[in-house]
């Protein structure tokens, strides 16, 4: 591994350890095993490599979701095929999913710098999802009442919330535990969001 790969993996590491914040040259130089000033002769700012180490993460999701949606059979299959890759992703150590609950993509926007590159990746998520829901309505497996780009906001805040609290939380104040039945109860919760409701059987 050369030394701007090496940065990349060392910082998407600490990121998803310690935040942002606290994620600094000194730390990730360290880590690396590198003089400190590569990291800028590499990636010219932190702000900067905070984007390259979302951007990656948020590619390789993309792949994983676009994988799921090939074995996907309709809309709803693929919707939940979408969520249950997420899911997935974010119990995977290699796929630097802590770095996206510790580090938010939109927390771009708090940093000066151009987050053009993260928030163009996030859209291609969402437009996926959004596709996916259309998908659903045409072919009759998913309800035909929704607006499927506020329900894509309703889907993402459960699946990563999920998420967040499962990998963030551990035990919540009310000393509830997240058994091996949580994520295939998120998924059966927006199964039942999303279908279409049974018509009454017709008596003869």
């Amino acid at each position: 591994m050369d030394n701007k790969s090496r940065i990349l993996k060392t910082a998407e590491k600490l990121f998803g350890e310690l935040g942002y914040a606290e994620t600094t040259y000194k730390r990730i130089a360290q880590e690396a095993g590198i003089a400190d000033g590569l990291i800028a002769h590499h990636y010219g700012s932190k702000e900067n490599l905070f984007q390259q180490v979302e951007i990656r993460i948020l590619t390789d999701l993309i792949k994983k979701i676009d994988e799921s949606l090939y074995y996907a059979s309709d809309g709803l299959s693929s919707v939940l095929n979408f969520s249950k890759c997420i899911l997935k992703a974010s119990i995977m150590p290699e796929s630097g999913f802590l770095t996206l609950l510790r580090c938010s993509p939109f927390l771009a926007n708090t940093i000066d710098a151009d987050n053009s590159g993260i928030l163009a990746v996030c859209t291609q998520v969402v437009d996926k999802m959004i596709a996916c829901l259309n998908q659903g309505i045409d072919d009759g497996s998913i309800r035909d009442d929704i607006e499927p780009r506020l329900v894509a906001s309703v889907i993402f805040s459960t699946v990563f919330g999920s998420t967040r609290a499962k990998l963030l939380v551990q035990e919540n104040i009310l000393g509830l535990k997240f058994s091996d039945d949580y994520y295939p109860e998120i998924v059966s919760i927006l199964t039942k969001y999303l279908e279409p409701a049974q018509q009454p059987a017709v008596e003869d």
